[in-house]
């Protein structure tokens, strides 16, 4: 089982390798990733040498992005939102954009970093017609508070690979359940998906041998694809549909 998991870890860094390309813009490099935000555009990585140091950045098309759609994070709320999503990968916000500096010797931890943390951002904050969707990170913690579920928020791995992966929250082991690691996914997608398998995958090895891995989909706008459910259940990762969560309490809770 190690080398099976071993060979979908390098066949998952084959396909980075394979999928990013990389531009010199007056003396910026611009790093293309094949990771896709709400409008299938691939998201892009901006690095900059500053003496033995990087700085890498998004170059404020989050943010902005976010903004010309009618999400100005203006209020007190949608900052403290912000910030506690970037803490979390360790990435700052400067004017806009996201960034991040580096040693050359942590750039691909960084450089992941910096990318998760765009992902999440616009994942969390996620705009639909007349209305800017919850935090459904939120939405979640206050359903395992009302459930009695014991956990932990914001927890972090380091997997085989030397990748940190964080996830929302930790259930530790019971008498008769193992530990549980969840992550909510407010916009279930091939990428969200294929970001959290490859978490799991990596983590799973260094963390005891009976836990337990559980997504929580938020389906309240947009039903997940046969495909993204199908791949959650390959990898043996537990999939809950935001509608259904009642259906899988006690799981959670013993």
């Amino acid at each position: 089982m190690v080398t099976d998991c071993k060979k979908l870890v390098e066949s998952y860094l084959g396909w980075l390798r394979d999928k990013i390309s990389v531009a010199d813009i007056q003396g910026v490099c611009e790093i293309t990733t094949p990771f896709l935000d709400r409008h299938n555009d691939r998201l892009q990585i901006y690095v900059e040498c500053r003496g033995d140091r990087v700085r890498l950045s998004d170059d404020g098309y989050i943010i902005g992005d976010l903004e010309s759609c009618g999400c100005a994070l203006d209020t007190p709320h949608r900052k403290e939102m912000l910030q506690t999503v970037l803490a979390g990968y360790g990435v700052s916000e400067d004017h806009g954009e996201l960034v991040v500096e580096a040693m050359e010797r942590d750039f691909p931890k960084k450089k992941h970093a910096l990318l998760q943390a765009m992902l999440s951002v616009n994942d969390m904050f996620m705009t639909a017609r007349q209305r800017v969707a919850y935090l459904f990170v939120e939405d979640v913690a206050h359903y395992l508070r009302e459930s009695e579920v014991r956990f932990s928020p914001n927890v972090e791995f380091t997997g085989s690979s030397g990748f940190t992966h964080k996830y929302d929250f930790l259930i530790p082991p019971s008498r008769t359940e193992p530990e549980r690691i969840l992550r909510a996914i407010n916009n279930p997608s091939r990428d969200s998906a294929t970001s959290m398998i490859f978490s799991w995958t990596d983590t799973k090895d260094v963390r005891p041998a009976k836990s337990k891995a559980y997504v929580i989909l938020n389906d309240a706008e947009r039903e997940p694809s046969s495909d993204v459910l199908h791949a959650f259940s390959h990898y043996g990762i537990t999939a809950v549909l935001w509608s259904q969560r009642d259906g899988y309490t006690m799981q959670l809770a013993t």
